[in-house]
């Protein structure tokens, strides 16, 4: 076999790929390759000097074998460059831009998750609290990655909680309030693991093993002498709306939403409750749903609701209008304040009308009916 004579070109350096720059206004190298047919520009943060340019001569040289092989991935090889940039090279390799917990700011996906995921929540309590709670957790997340934020870091966050206004002012919330807090953030964390399909250990996961534990407070009930005393000075406009709720263990956003129609022979049917001016179908359980029979006593203050009802709504403010939770809420307090007694919101009707129920022998599972409880639990227990 007749061999060709020729020389080898050993001496040839290799074909270099891409080049090394420095612009006018900087003293960094910049690399300037190509990739799918764009041109990519970047910083290397590098000084000007013989030595670093060897080094990013060497970078280009690595990413170029890579390149060639198929195995070059943008994202990995740039991480300060802008999601839409990964995930479109990523897109350009044939694989799916998945970014690690370390490369995303918990702030920026908490950004998006209110544009997306955050407007689906129906409820306008749950918008209200979410917000309230995200007020509070974002300045101490915002610039932490996911993967900076440990089960030690959510405790620490717990524990800086305050109260920023009122009597506790600059003391430390409640164990109930920091379990509030954090139902949003589990929330959001869920939401980002599931979308970046991210396999790692919940902060949450034993929090709430590490907060302080709490005596939990016992379920007020009034005497019958204060609830008189307390009638005697509440505004002559509101004793009846008062006495309905002390006769029916009704709650102000129930009596917000009976109508004329409500009143159907013997019975008061609750479909609805009206939160936040928003009427709700759906109540806090469906058993909440509930039929009262009217007795004489009911009936009494119903038609005095009635009589003076302008509209279709049945339970209205000195102005004849809507009855409104916040306007109530105040007179209340005022009729409170004046009678002497222990401070107490509304709500301490509804656990009188169980007690006093109780004390007199009503069957407890009528009760529970009554009360509108999912199970006998409340009734037995608390």
């Amino acid at each position: 076999m007749r061999v060709k004579k020729g020389t080898l070109a050993l001496d040839t350096p290799a074909k270099e790929v891409g080049s090394i720059k420095r612009r006018k206004d900087s003293k960094k190298h910049y690399v300037d390759f190509y990739y799918f047919g764009h041109r990519i520009i970047r910083s290397t943060e590098l000084d000007d000097t013989t030595a670093n340019e060897h080094r990013v001569r060497d970078f280009l040289n690595r990413i170029t074998k890579r390149i060639e092989a198929g195995t070059f991935k943008f994202a990995e090889a740039f991480p300060g460059a802008t999601k839409k940039e990964k995930a479109f090279f990523t897109s350009l390799e044939g694989r799916e831009y998945r970014p690690e917990p370390h490369q995303v700011f918990y702030g920026e996906y908490v950004k998006e998750w209110m544009k997306t995921v955050f407007p689906s929540f129906g409820s306008p309590t749950k918008h209200r609290d979410y917000k309230e709670s995200i007020k509070r957790i974002l300045p101490y997340f915002r610039n932490m990655t996911f993967h900076q934020i440990t089960g030690h870091e959510l405790f620490r966050f717990t524990e800086s909680l305050k109260w920023k206004t009122g009597a506790n002012k600059g003391k430390s919330v409640s164990r109930s309030r920091k379990v509030n807090i954090l139902i949003p953030f589990r929330a959001i964390w869920n939401d980002a693991c599931e979308h970046h399909r991210w396999v790692i250990k919940s902060p949450c996961d034993g929090i709430h093993k590490k907060l302080p534990k709490t005596e939990k407070k016992e379920r007020l009930a009034l005497r019958f002498y204060e609830w008189e005393l307390f009638l005697e000075n509440l505004e002559d406009h509101y004793r009846p709306i008062a006495e309905l709720m002390i006769l029916t263990g009704m709650i102000v956003s129930e009596l917000s939403a009976l109508t004329k129609d409500s009143i159907q022979g013997e019975y008061l049917k609750l479909t609805s409750s009206y939160v936040l001016k928003e009427e709700k179908t759906s109540m806090k359980t469906a058993f909440r749903k509930r039929d009262i029979y009217i007795t004489e006593a009911i009936r009494k203050q119903l038609d005095i609701l009635a009589a003076r009802a302008k509209a279709s709504y049945l339970v209205t403010n000195i102005r004849g209008t809507r009855l409104n939770s916040t306007d109530f809420a105040k007179v209340w307090k005022k009729a409170v304040d004046q009678a002497g007694i222990n401070p107490m919101t509304s709500y301490i009707a509804r656990h009188s009308f169980a007690a006093w129920s109780l004390t007199i022998g009503i069957n407890p599972l009528r009760l529970v009916k009554l009360m509108g409880h999912a199970s006998k639990q409340m009734v037995y227990e608390v």
